[in-house]
């Protein structure tokens, strides 16, 4: 979970931006106090995840139509964290 933490938000990165990141765990068929898998996981910084209007809690169909669906950006992340452990370990 840290390096998708430290990835930063993948949002603010679309708009061309840098931001810190927390963890959003992506909701699929899970309910209310049920957190999905650490595998189901996205970088958002507090306004994309939380606190502004297009946010993933706030407004997760103005959020998505936006940046695509939450999984397609976290299959995004997970791949470019994987590309980036094969450049480092090189080193």
């Amino acid at each position: 979970m840290n390096k998708v933490a430290n990835y930063g938000c993948i949002a603010c990165e679309i708009d061309g931006k840098i931001s810190l990141a927390e963890v959003h765990h992506i909701r699929k068929h899970t309910g209310m106090g049920l957190r999905p898998p650490h595998s189901m996981i996205l970088p958002l910084c507090a306004s994309h995840h939380r606190t502004g209007k297009i946010s993933v809690h706030l407004g997760k169909q103005a959020f998505e139509d936006r940046y695509g669906k939450q999984e397609d950006l976290a299959k995004k992340v997970r791949e470019r964290i994987e590309e980036w452990d094969i450049i480092t370990s090189i080193f």
